[in-house]
């Protein structure tokens, strides 16, 4: 007799939800998500299930903050089974979650868009220890590494820089290739030539230490190095930088003391 394989539900189908649909999640659950009309249907072939019972082993929250403070009751009909509740929302606490969904079942994490390709860096934390049991790591794994938080306010931290990080530095390395191709309008440097710099820069480097003693065995005094490093401090990158970081993580604390909308 076949093993039955964990029921899953999308409470959302975003951006995010579908980047969460890694080969080995859609290979070893099955996947239903409901969309913005309360229609539940099938990952796989987006077909409405002949038989609903909502008998879920696991719900993913993956709607906006505000979404859920609004209408988040009306989730309390799949949850009646008493499914473990993952919630990927930036901001909204586990005691709001378990309040509105009437669970102690609740654990939050902060994967990113790279899940996809098993390449996320993903936060958990749960109040209840053993809802980290083996079944919930090797789902959660079907996205990347696992890093397990110590804290409620480490989720907020690692939304700000694993959440949103992946669009600031994708933001910054192609700030580098629009300035760098139009200073060679004549010798036209390809993307892929300066995508290839990126990544063969961090195969070099592995911490913060060797990456400034790399600056420092390029940058020669009075060199084209040293003048454009110098330009960068001028500008104080690491303060922007620093603030960018800091603007995102003061917003997820803000989300989560925001009032619902009326609706």
């Amino acid at each position: 007799m076949a093993t039955r394989k964990p029921q899953i539900l999308f409470i959302g189908y975003g951006h995010l939800a579908k980047s969460l649909l890694s080969s080995n999640l859609l290979k070893n659950y099955h996947i239903h998500y409901i969309n913005s009309k309360n229609s539940i249907f099938y990952v796989k072939d987006k077909k409405t299930p002949k038989k609903l019972d909502y008998n879920y082993d696991y719900i993913f929250l993956l709607i906006r903050p505000d979404v859920f403070k609004k209408i988040g009751k009306d989730f309390l009909i799949f949850t009646e089974n008493n499914p473990t509740i993952i919630s990927c929302m930036a901001g909204i606490s586990i005691n709001s979650i378990s309040q509105t969904l009437n669970s102690k079942k609740v654990i939050r994490i902060m994967p990113n868009v790279m899940a996809k390709k098993s390449l996320s860096q993903t936060y958990v934390y749960s109040k209840n220890k053993k809802l980290l049991n083996s079944n919930f790591k090797n789902l959660i794994k079907s996205f990347g590494s696992v890093i397990f938080a110590n804290n409620e306010d480490d989720i907020n931290v690692a939304t700000a820089v694993f959440g949103s990080g992946p669009a600031f530095i994708a933001h910054i390395i192609n700030s580098y290739m629009i300035a760098a191709k139009k200073i060679s309008h004549k010798s036209k440097i390809k993307d892929i030539e300066l995508i290839e710099l990126f990544q063969n820069v961090l195969a070099l480097n592995n911490n913060s230490r060797e990456l400034e003693k790399f600056v420092m065995s390029i940058a020669s005094k009075k060199g084209t190095t040293q003048a454009g490093v110098n330009y960068l401090k001028s500008q104080n990158i690491n303060k922007m930088i620093s603030t960018t970081l800091d603007r995102a993580y003061k917003r997820a604390k803000e989300i989560g003391n925001e009032k619902k909308s009326p609706k």
